[in-house]
């Protein structure tokens, strides 16, 4: 686009916010997100003990995303930061699409003096994203509190906002504790720390997962509660908010802002901690507000699937004409079809200029341990068709119980699950029993843990395959022992082992091991596992499984695999472990048997 059209632009959107009507703040009156930063008078980051500087990328980053919003007007890049994002679109191997511009089209957007309202932070590990965006949640918090009545200045705008309703700036992670660690403690510390929000943050009535702010108009509600006699707290019209992707506390919320911690990690298809789900169920709150809506997605990348992939792809998209070519318009340029969408994909050593996480070092040091595995958690790139590991193995860690051992008799209180499963492939066999216990957690939320009881492994040995009589005994035996009340099966060759229990009373059944129940049961599993919700004990086979197991996603759920190469060349367990979770968690009785079958057969 000409210099002169992009100026008129600048000219028209300063002209714009100028001549706004509200009668109590312009653009004059916000200072630029960068300014917010280093002003003694705002963050006041440079007077801090010890003291916080801004990186050359992390400014970029910031400029690139609010220039031209209200209070950026004037925003801009230096010679030297044009120079250093060129350099990247030269030297650094992304995932843009290069027929679409690659990553000089971050340029070509800032060019345009685009408004952006998504940010996609695509970002290595030690890239400073926490801190990024909890640099941007308090700005947003700032501008709030500085419209004096935010309520009245967007019901002029046509936003139906109750006047007792807060505005939220929400924050939202894959579990209540990452949410609040480390995203929200960062937020609250920009809060507390700064100058200008000392006197704005209403300490009685904030919570541990929830601070509010004061404005000019809750001032003068609180002096007219207290002349009238009324008894009543005034919360605040402002309120930073922290969550988790399952709680429905964050459904309804008049949120102008929306940070997505860790984004990638979630799942990103069936599941109670559906990615796609948590966007689906809170994004649009923020469309009221128009270009004041912001959504946030950091994360290092996982699989080329899911809404954190699809959005990346969208930033590039363009409008294409009835022949399938780019459309372009009187000038000659081509016309983009979500500019709104800025997605930064940064490796590492771009982003964090610390000597030890430069480029040269980490390819010296962590991309021998595990190539593809560097170029997810440091390169910041999106992994193909080679799959990603299925679980965090550091979340398997927490979730092992190493005093634990496998149970020899049943606790009277509980109920057992036991599912298994007969590889078709390699012809191994494999049962899992568990039990789930009911608790309230710290945040009084009603929770269901899930114990490993029990975990066999039978492989087919140099005289013949698995004995399934053998099996099929191990299960009458655990069902006199424990009060075992499903038993389950994928649908290989079983209808004969399943006839056979239910002739001895057991309420056995089948269950379809497609993709659509697969995708569900794994994704309860990795819930669990995300939530330390699940109690394993160190069993060598299944935790070696679980931590090498890989997948893909695909259209409708995913596909998982392992490596046939590799010390774990199989997934029977965790098959075995997912089938019982979910049965424990959702109870799945079959209602065929008669009503006077026993089910569980008692100690003899």
């Amino acid at each position: 686009m000409p210099g002169d059209d992009r100026n008129f632009i600048g000219s028209l959107i300063d002209e714009l916010v100028l001549s706004s009507d509200d009668g109590q703040t312009s653009s004059e009156g916000i200072v630029d997100i960068i300014t917010f930063c280093e002003d003694p008078r705002f963050l006041n980051m440079g007077g801090q003990s010890p003291p916080m500087h801004l990186w050359g990328m992390q400014k970029i980053v910031l400029k690139l995303f609010y220039r031209g919003s209200r209070g950026n007007e004037h925003l801009s890049l230096t010679e030297d930061e044009r120079r250093l994002l060129h350099e990247i679109d030269k030297t650094e191997t992304l995932d843009y699409d290069q027929n679409k511009g690659g990553f000089r089209q971050i340029v070509e957007k800032y060019d345009r003096a685009t408004i952006h309202t998504t940010l996609l932070l695509v970002m290595g590990r030690r890239s400073s994203k926490t801190l990024m965006v909890s640099i941007i949640a308090a700005y947003e918090a700032y501008k709030l509190v500085e419209l004096k009545n935010p309520h009245e200045y967007y019901s002029k705008k046509g936003v139906e906002i109750a006047a007792g309703k807060p505005i939220a700036i929400l924050n939202v992670a894959v579990s209540a504790k990452q949410a609040y660690d480390p995203l929200f403690l960062e937020i609250e510390s920009r809060i507390t720390r700064s100058p200008y929000f000392r006197d704005k943050v209403n300490y009685p009535v904030c919570r541990k997962d929830a601070i509010y702010l004061l404005t000019e108009a809750d001032r003068e509600e609180m002096r007219r509660r207290e002349r009238e006699g009324v008894d009543m707290k005034v919360e605040g019209s402002v309120v930073l908010m922290s969550g988790h992707s399952n709680s429905n506390s964050l459904r309804g919320k008049a949120a102008i802002a929306i940070l997505f911690d860790e984004y990638a990690h979630f799942i990103q298809t069936d599941g109670r901690t559906s990615g796609d789900e948590a966007y689906r169920a809170l994004v649009p709150s923020t469309k009221q507000f128009g270009d004041d809506g912001r959504i946030v997605l950091l994360s290092d990348p996982k699989g080329k699937d899911g809404m954190f992939w699809r959005l990346f792809q969208m930033s590039t998209d363009r409008e294409l004409d009835e022949d399938g070519r780019d459309q372009l318009d009187e000038n000659g340029d081509y016309t983009p079809k979500h500019d709104k969408i800025l997605a930064l994909q940064i490796p590492t050593w771009r982003m964090n200029p610390t000597k030890d996480l430069s480029r040269e070092v980490l390819e010296e040091e962590e991309k021998p341990k595990d190539p593809v595995s560097f170029a997810c958690t440091y390169g910041a790139r999106f992994l193909g068709e080679e799959g990603v590991k299925f679980f965090d193995e550091k979340k398997i860690t927490s979730c092992i119980d190493f005093s634990a051992g496998p149970e020899d008799t049943g606790d009277p209180k509980y109920v057992y699950h036991i599912h298994l499963d007969p590889a078709t492939t390699s012809h191994n066999y494999a049962l899992a029993m568990v039990h789930a216990v009911t608790f309230s957690n710290q945040y009084q939320q009603v929770k269901r843990k899930v114990f490993l009881d029990l975990l066999k492994f039978w492989t087919p040995t140099e005289d013949g395959p698995v004995d399934i009589n053998e099996v099929q005994s191990t299960v009458i035996a655990l069902c006199r022992k424990f009060r075992v009340v499903t038993v389950t099966f994928d649908q290989w060759q079983s209808a004969q082992t399943i006839q056979n229990l239910r002739n001895a009373g057991i309420n056995a059944f089948e269950t379809k091991f497609v993709t659509g129940y697969l995708t569900t049961i794994y994704g309860e599993l990795k819930t669990l596992v995300n939530l330390e919700d699940v109690v394993l004990y160190p069993n060598y086979q299944l935790i070696g499984e679980m931590k090498n197991l890989k997948y893909k996603l695909l259209r409708s759920g995913f596909r998982r695999f392992f490596d046939p190469e590799s010390e774990f060349p199989s997934d029977d367990c965790c098959d075995a472990l997912a089938g019982a979770v979910y049965q424990s968690l959702y109870a799945q009785v079959r209602q065929s048997l008669p009503r006077g079958a026993v089910v569980w057969t008692g100690r003899r």
